[in-house]
């Protein structure tokens, strides 16, 4: 279930957006609860050009996570299994603004999204 975030504003541009293959050759796994459904995240992915992946594993590109990790999170302060798994893959660790950011404005530079 998707909640309501400081990020909400970015995520209705990026769900009514038509990108075209914005995240072409890029792979996702997510980790967390963000401010759009499971369903919603998976439709933006691929319709911009990427590919999700349930569990991240070598190869993926990105994990996208709730905020900077745990930063006023609800979630426990222990890592989950997925972001453990990125951080052994080399993945990319990025939160949910980056990614809309990305779809958005195909940047994924450290300094697209300054996080407060």
């Amino acid at each position: 279930m998707a909640k309501v975030t400081e990020y909400s504003d970015l995520w209705q541009v990026a769900l009514v957006m038509e990108p075209s293959n914005s995240l072409k050759g890029r792979s996702f796994s997510v980790t967390g609860h963000l401010g759009v459904s499971r369903e919603d995240l998976v439709r933006v992915i691929e319709n911009a050009g990427g590919r999700f992946e349930e569990r991240p594993r070598y190869g993926t590109t990105y994990l996208i996570t709730n905020k900077v990790w745990n930063k006023g999170s609800t979630v426990e302060a222990k890592k989950s299994s997925k972001l453990i798994e990125a951080e052994r893959n080399g993945i990319k660790i990025i939160n949910e603004a980056q990614f809309c950011k990305l779809v958005i404005d195909n940047d994924d530079s450290p300094d697209a999204v300054k996080i407060v």
